[in-house]
């Protein structure tokens, strides 16, 4: 019988799953299922992947975040599934247990863990990480009965747990382009149950992000959020954005004067994106698709 079943997708990531899933085996929790859902890697990823002891791997066709996730749910075999982004890495041996300490409380449904930068991570990722993942205690949120937003449903799939029963009732919406860790916070806290933030749970994950991909990112993020929560207005973007931003510059100002003028521009394209993704579904396919990250989204919605 597994504590729990480790669900990792990955597309040509050879450069990171040899040493992920060495992270995974060194773990204080042994009996583990490592699942590997590859969505048509033409690297030698499969490779590592079958050739790892205890490690399962699953090909799907045609990738969404939302149905490679539900296909790595479906195959574990342990009551928690735990999902690794992979490009992230358990900081010690102690990740893993920490992540499912919550899971001793019956009401909760999920947790995720801790993020902290790598050592090249740029000032923008390092504020945007301590701000989303600070150190602390442990929070847990319940639902109220009132209104989800993004900042009472927060949630990263980066490294995050589910208890299986709870994923199966209320699955990932497989048609979002992205941010589907924030649909099932939404879904499982709408049903009565509790998500917890672990602190003490930590990996290290971070992006350096260029201009034209942070842009992309933010369309995609916000044309998702805006599907996601429909009371998620351009107005909602603002309000969270000028106070996020205010700090932010703050931020850069005391600490990374020299970074001010690249600062500028990377903001110009965080804007730009934001409110493109709000009108996203009245753009041309041909320009959401350009402005996108995730294209396949725009091709199959032809």
């Amino acid at each position: 019988m597994f504590d729990c079943s480790v669900v990792i997708r990955c597309c040509n990531e050879e450069k990171h799953i040899g040493r992920l899933l060495t992270g995974i085996m060194e773990q204080t929790i042994r009996k583990v299922q490592m699942i590997i859902v590859d969505s048509g890697s033409t690297d030698g990823t499969p490779r590592l992947a079958e050739g790892r002891p205890g490690v399962r791997l699953i090909r799907i066709e045609r990738f969404t975040h939302g149905r490679s996730r539900n296909e790595g749910a479906r195959a574990a075999a342990g009551d928690v599934v735990v999902f690794l982004s992979q490009d992230a890495l358990p900081a010690d041996e102690h990740w893993l247990a920490q992540l499912l300490v919550p899971f001793a409380d019956a009401n909760v449904a999920a947790a995720y863990s801790r993020q902290v930068p790598r050592p090249d991570a740029n000032p923008m990722e390092r504020h945007f990480l301590s701000t989303r993942f600070p150190a602390g205690d442990p929070i847990s949120r319940a639902g109220d009965g009132g209104e989800l937003s993004l900042e009472t449903v927060f949630f990263s799939n980066v490294s995050s747990a589910v208890r299986r029963d709870a994923l199966l009732a209320h699955p990932f919406d497989e048609d979002l382009i992205m941010s589907e860790d924030q649909q099932l916070s939404r879904d499982l806290l709408g049903a009565g149950l509790r998500v917890v933030y672990r602190p003490s749970s930590v990996v290290l994950h971070s992006h350096n992000y260029t201009l034209g991909s942070v842009f992309r990112r933010y369309f995609d993020s916000v044309y998702s959020l805006t599907v996601i929560f429909r009371g998620h207005t351009v107005s909602t973007s603002l309000g969270m954005g000028v106070r996020y931003a205010l700090d932010e510059l703050l931020y850069m100002v005391r600490r990374h004067p020299l970074w001010l003028p690249y600062y500028g521009l990377y903001f110009a394209a965080k804007s730009l994106g934001t409110l493109l993704g709000h009108v996203a579904e009245a753009l041309p396919r041909p320009v959401a698709r350009a402005c996108s990250f995730h294209r396949y989204h725009w091709d199959a919605r032809r």
